[in-house]
């Protein structure tokens, strides 16, 4: 198991886990999402091939509409 940080949040993840199969353990399934990993934006088309490392800092942001 490694640690990585969501939203300031420490959370474990098994080792050689990626973005999606984190997503979906984190319950964002089926939502729209952006990602950053320690202040940079990963493109959805890799979340499936970005391994996350220990001590990474995760960012999920969710749309928010405005007026």
């Amino acid at each position: 198991m490694i640690t990585v940080k969501v939203n300031d949040e420490a959370v474990e993840v098994r080792g050689n886990c990626s973005i999606a199969d984190a997503l979906i353990l984190w319950g964002y399934r089926s939502v729209s999402i952006a990602v950053a990993i320690n202040n940079e934006f990963v493109p959805r088309s890799t979340y499936g091939q970005h391994i996350l490392l220990a001590n990474d800092c995760v960012d999920i942001v969710t749309p928010v509409q405005g007026g």
